[in-house]
């Protein structure tokens, strides 16, 4: 049995998988950990297959899929690990991800589930997310979890199920809220993963139809207004309010990119890193 695994979803992500494959071998490395990392492809006709081609430090299947959710199920039915997550091909893993989960995990044993911050990832800005101690009342009030930065207990995969095949864009969140009162989280304050933000990516560019699928699925759980108010928001004026946002971000981003070219590199440790 390896001590993790990870699943990585995939689709035409030729541009990102090369990055997120080296993330996770560099954590795997950094810890000297043993790590499972099992890809599954739905099929792509990009460059993905040539990239998976051409690496042998992860395990990986291609051809059709149900979707998303369904890859991540049969990746996980199919994993060894102890302690599992998945990581989608266009997000990364810190250098320190298995260490400092590893680590979390030893120092509490009674914990089922370990999560931390993650930074937000467009044109090469890094801004740190930190999501906060665990609570069910606060994912009742909305989904503050990093999903690249959960990690689970293989015990808890077993109790509790798959995730749920029928949600497209807020799987995750429905099944922290399935296992939130039956299972113990710890806190790690430090970023484990990296989300990258671009325009291609399904929750950005399908933002009403994911607030309304998270609208519906909390009312499942006995959470109704406030999702409904928030989808209705979001079909009206949220959406051009975050596109118009990350366009603005995205805009200072390639200006602090082309800032940095100008003045040289900067030394790793001096990067500044914005907080939300």
């Amino acid at each position: 049995m390896s001590q993790f695994s990870v699943v990585t979803p995939s689709l035409n992500q030729g541009a990102f998988i090369g990055e997120c494959l080296k993330s996770v071998r560099t954590a795997a490395a950094r810890a000297g950990a043993d790590v499972e990392h099992i890809i599954m492809d739905g099929g792509s006709t990009d460059r993905t297959l040539d990239v998976l081609r051409g690496q042998d430090a992860a395990k990986w299947f291609s051809g059709p899929d149900g979707g998303q959710t369904e890859a991540i199920n049969r990746g996980l039915a199919m994993s060894t690990g102890a302690i599992a997550s998945y990581l989608c091909a266009d997000d990364q893993l810190e250098p320190d991800a298995f260490a400092l989960v590893g680590a979390a995990f030893a120092d509490e044993p009674a914990a089922d589930v370990v999560h931390g911050d993650a930074y937000f990832l467009e044109e090469g800005w890094k801004r740190r997310k930190r999501s906060g101690e665990f609570s069910e009342r606060r994912l009742r009030r909305g989904n503050f979890l990093l999903q690249p930065a959960v990690f689970l207990r293989r015990a808890v995969i077993e109790t509790h199920g798959p995730f749920d095949p029928s949600l497209r864009f807020c799987m995750d969140h429905e099944f922290w809220l399935r296992i939130a009162s039956s299972t113990r989280w710890a806190y790690v304050p430090a970023p484990l993963a990296s989300c990258r933000l671009h325009a291609d990516a399904k929750t950005w560019s399908e933002l009403p139809d994911a607030w309304d699928e998270a609208r519906r699925m909390q009312a499942r759980h006995g959470i109704r207004w406030r999702p409904l108010r928030d989808a209705l928001w979001m079909r009206l004026l949220g959406c051009h309010y975050y596109r118009l946002k990350r366009r603005l971000i995205a805009r200072m981003a390639k200006s602090r990119k082309s800032l940095r070219a100008k003045s040289g590199p900067m030394p790793s440790h001096a990067k500044p890193t914005e907080s939300e």
